[in-house]
């Protein structure tokens, strides 16, 4: 996250007197959610009352003359996200303090959504946020984010088209159905312009990557009775690479903290590039000059350390191997695009009370994305050529090898037609708007693949047979082993692999409102709408087929989902918006959700209602209740038997009985170690048809005030509650595979050596029995099967205040300034995974409050804006653990022993000692990485009455993160702060032409 946001609170209105909003009006922020929108006009007087027109705002059907209601909605428009140096709308929406921290990285390893980006609206997660354009429900991204879940992508419509965005950050299920349980964000796209302009837009990241240009299009031509709009946009970004920033590219750039014993002692070991082990698992010396000959590989000492207690206790040689020091230098940071979008839309007026209109959208995009180079591991193996057992070997590919880097590339194409009617009856008291909408998306993602089977047997050579224990005997080629392949060579098992996915929204609208009747009491009269829709949705996910045959075809990210499925969904909402007094004003609205799918959803009822209170014209006391739900995803219920081969993970079962036989060094307690590939298990994950709604409430209250006697300031502040129950949950491998342990045994492991009471399950409970049968082991104890999937049982609730500031003042002789600041706190964050769970608040795991600010100057032909996101401190990784010790020994958290099992201690820091746990004289971890602060900024000129030219500089004080003592791995810097932690400055030149 980079960017503040102006974010437009509108003022305060009357019915009648509306003086106080006049700058806003000249700043055309008056349009409907559903795309209508006036022609900016010049600001009126300030000692003027202006007459708004009824409009429609994101959270309620029904028009009304207040643009502040019963719930805060944010609004942006599109010059002030291109603005702000905003290159997709992802993360511009990133960049919100109502926003919690990003779901999914396009980095992450096993990510299969790498060319799309969730939202996040109040931390909740995926899903529980709904996406419109032009008030429009969007089709869901058609692969399932992490093989689990449906999600709407954002990062795909173009910001040059863009009005405006309208966000809502709290529930409004009885408004627009299913996933409005975190809020609504809702695109507006140009609907009315006359003339034509062009924008062309070029810069980049000051230290390489990310590259972008940007060319937009767009106009609009008009007759006494018709408008049409048209916009093409074409843009392309660079991808940025962990070899574009030095220190982002290896695996010994983890923080100190990090570095065990052996790293410290002998240097940090990185993954290896290329090695073999013998029969007892030592490393086999490659011949002098090996490691060499590969790019991006060095001879390493491998050691193992031994341990007890406090103290070293030996070290042992356990030979050389090629190891990669700059593991991450072809990892994506942030992914390219290249995109050519184009959209239509136009109006006929029949001059009879009918209108027609209707819109086209097609947004063609490749997205660039890789996470490493893959290679090849034989297992164990009888060497005919040595003679000797070889217990495994491994090496990975390079681009010197391979001649190209091996980047995924997803091809996605999304379109989006409606087309309508809507006109007025009963003498124009009501209107009436009937639209169909037809959208499709398409993903067809390329990526190298390897014929596993040809790997083989390029450096094996057919197999001869099998040793009497059943060992597989083969003859390595060790010349080809330890040398680099050629192209040609390489191109033996190469294999280029495509999976594909598509999702389709078909769906009707009937919209009414209009006013019913006056109360005698007050001079308004009572607001009613009404919808009607009907939806036809589905998925369908198609990986490639040579997928079922692992022997031949091996993908890298290991994914195979697979399924398919389609829903009908037939829905009635109803509002009512009642003036109670004249300072008060109630709103209650409805809704029924009818549901045809494989599942248990069926009927889903929800309502809301709100309170509206002016006791002064420049004060609006407000508050709104409502209750939600979220359709289960279809993912959830249609995706069938996806199979994944894991080689990286801890068993939790064989590790808690080798620690009860104080085996404190066994490798089954290291979740990072990589097995071999006789060591693997299957993963299966599949969808359930049992699944249930999940449902949740929201509340809000606050205050809008424009600060008497303070012309231009208005300040407002908003207590907002949210809860989800019976939410979906998925039990992943990791999950099942250490409560299977906890109710087999009783204990669980805590760090890699302590063993505690397991306590989450009673032995023999409904929960133990499913997880044990999720499990199915081999007749050596070792894992075969791994069976998880998704059911009904998290809960969440959250809470926070939003406030913000609003300064707005108008200088014949300065210009005209405006500023803003908004700033949340997320108070709580509570959640629990099962319903016997205690509901804990894990506020801290995250940031907690955010503060963005926006100030603007404008005087003739110059502007400027100033603008920057501050976002609070964070844990550091560690955070609560026991602090390392010098010489790398990492003490745990938990229960101190004597050799004889008599406890001493308990809840202290302790290493293994003797047979026993070893009190450590140390303190618990508590650093914190500092707050995240950028700077952003902009300078305008216009030329001429045509031209216009705009220099953009994001980051302005090239802020960069920095590396946590405890962090390791990937990702070094803590992404639950900021999605925006390795691009540094960016800087952008835009020129705009108006053609006459």
């Amino acid at each position: 996250m980079r960017h503040a946001i102006a974010l437009r609170r509108n003022a305060l209105v009357s019915a009648l007197s509306i003086a106080l909003l006049s700058p806003l009006v000249a700043y055309g922020q008056t349009a409907s959610s559903t795309g209508d929108q006036s022609a900016p006009t010049p600001a009126p007087s300030q000692n003027k009352a202006v007459n708004l027109k009824a409009v429609t705002v994101t959270g309620s059907m029904i028009p009304r003359v207040q643009i502040e209601g019963d719930a805060p909605v944010v609004t942006i428009t599109g010059a002030e996200i291109k603005k702000q140096g905003f290159t997709t709308m992802w993360e511009f929406l990133d960049s919100l303090p109502q926003m919690g921290p990003q779901v999914q990285d396009s980095a992450s390893w096993g990510a299969t959504a790498v060319n799309a980006r969730p939202l996040n609206l109040r931390g909740l997660g995926p899903g529980f946020s709904l996406l419109m354009i032009d008030g429009v429900r969007v089709v869901d991204y058609p692969q399932p984010l992490y093989a689990k879940s449906n999600f709407q992508n954002p990062s795909n419509i173009p910001t040059g088209m863009i009005d405006r965005v309208e966000i809502l950050a709290s529930g409004a299920s009885s408004i627009y159905g299913s996933d409005a349980v975190a809020g609504v964000v809702n695109v507006i796209l140009k609907k009315n312009y006359q003339g034509d302009e062009l924008q062309v837009t070029g810069g980049g990241a000051q230290h390489g990557g990310r590259a972008y240009g940007d060319i937009n299009f767009f106009g609009g031509k008009s007759g006494e009775n018709w408008h049409i709009l048209y916009n093409v946009e074409k843009s392309n970004r660079s991808p940025m690479w962990g070899m574009d920033r030095p220190y982002q590219d290896s695996e010994s750039d983890a923080g100190y903290g990090a570095w065990n014993p052996n790293a410290r002692m002998f240097g940090y070991p990185d993954s290896p590039a290329l090695f073999a082990t013998d029969g007892n698992g030592n490393y086999i010396t490659p011949p002098a000059g090996t490691c060499d000959k590969f790019s991006n590989s060095q001879l390493y000492h491998a050691h193992t350390v031994s341990t007890n207690g406090t103290q070293i206790t030996g070290v042992t040689d356990n030979g050389y191997y090629c190891k990669q020091p700059a593991l991450f230098q072809n990892w994506v940071l942030t992914g390219g695009s290249r995109s050519n979008n184009g959209y239509v839309a136009g109006e006929y007026d029949f001059k009879n009370g009918l209108q027609l209109y209707g819109s086209a959208a097609l947004y063609d995009s490749v997205g660039t994305s890789n996470t490493q180079m893959w290679g090849i591991g034989t297992g164990k193996f009888y060497d005919q050529t040595t003679g000797q057992i070889i217990n495994n070997a491994a090496r990975q590919f390079t681009v010197q090898e391979t001649g190209t880097s091996m980047n995924t590339h997803d091809r996605e194409q999304n379109w989006n037609i409606t087309t309508g009617v809507r006109g007025t009856v009963f003498d124009g008291n009501f209107n009436w708007d009937l639209s169909l909408n037809t959208q499709k998306y398409i993903v067809h993602e390329d990526y190298t693949a390897f014929n596993q089977q040809a790997a083989n047997n390029f450096f094996l050579g057919p197999q001869l047979g099998s040793t009497a224990d059943g060992t597989p005997i083969y003859a390595m080629n060790w010349q080809q082993w330890w040398n680099p392949m050629t192209p040609q060579q390489y191109s033996q098992f190469a294999v280029n692999g495509q999976d594909s996915a598509s999702s389709w929204l078909d769906q009707a609208q009937f919209r009414i409102n209009g006013d019913l009747f006056k109360l005698p009491w007050v001079d308004q009269s009572v607001g009613w709408a009404a919808v009607l829709e009907a939806a036809h949705n589905g998925f369908q996910l198609s990986p490639d087929a040579r997928a079922s045959n692992s022997a031949t075809f091996v993908n890298p990210f290991y994914s195979d989902n697979t399924g398919g499925g389609n829903r009908q969904r037939y829905s009635l909402g109803t509002e009512f918006r009642v003036p109670v007094l004249d300072s008060l004003t109630w709103t209650i609205s409805g809704r029924l959700d009818k549901y045809n799918d494989h599942s248990r959803a069926d009927v889903a009822r929800t309502w809301g209602t709100g309170l509206e209170w002016r006791p002064l014209d420049s004060l609006l006391i407000r508050g709104s209740y409502g209750t939600n739900f979220k359709a289960p995803d279809m993912q959830a219920v249609y995706q069938t038997g996806s199979t994944v081969p894991v080689g990286i993970y801890r068993d939790d079962l064989t590790c808690i009985n080798a620690l009860k036989a104080g085996d404190t060094n066994n490798t089954w307690c290291n979740g990072n170690i990589q097995r071999p590939q006789s060591q693997y298990y299957t993963s299966l994950t599949g969808g359930n048809k049992l699944l249930l709604p999940e449902t949740g409430h929201s509340w809000t209250y606050g205050f809008v005030w424009q600060v008497a006697g303070v012309e231009g300031l208005s300040v407002s502040a908003d207590y907002w509650h949210m809860g989800v129950d019976n939410s979906i949950q998925y039990l992943g491998n990791t999950t099942v595979l250490q409560d299977e342990a906890g109710c087999l045994t009783g204990l669980q492991v805590v760090g890699t050596s302590t063993l505690e009471p397991y306590t989450a399950h009673g032995a023999g409970s409904a929960y133990c029995q499913m997880v044990i049968g999720m499990v199915q082991r081999n007749a050596d104890g070792t894992i075969n099967t791994v069976h998880s999937g998704p059911i009904n049982e998290a809960s969440l609730y959250v809470s926070g205040v939003d406030a913000s500031l609003d300064y707005k003042w108008r200088s014949e002789d300065y210009g005209d300034f405006t500023a803003n600041i908004v700033y949340t706190d997320n108070l709580s964050y509570k959640q629990r995974v099962l319903a016997s769970d205690p509901l804990l608040n894990t506020r801290y795991n995250n940031a907690a409050s955010r503060v963005t600010w926006m100030a603007t100057w404008h005087k003739g032909d110059w502007d400027a804006s100033i603008s920057g996101v501050r976002v609070g401190s964070v844990r550091a990784n560690n955070y609560g653990g026991c602090n390392v010790l010098d010489n790398g020994i990492q003490p745990g958290m938990g229960t101190a022993t004597a050799a004889n099992g008599t406890v001493y201690s308990t809840g202290v820091c302790t290493v293994a000692y003797n047979g026993g746990t070893q009190v450590v004289n140390d303190t618990m971890y508590t650093g914190r990485v500092p707050p995240w602060i950028t700077w952003n900024g902009s300078v305008g000129w216009q030329i001429n009455p045509e031209t216009k030219v705009t220099f953009t500089v994001s980051n302005i004080f090239d802020k960069m993160g920095a590396i946590p003592y405890y962090s390791g791995g990937f990702e070094f810097v803590p992404t639950n702060q900021t999605a925006d932690e390795y691009t540094g400055r960016e800087m952008f030149l835009s020129f705009d032409y108006k053609f006459n």
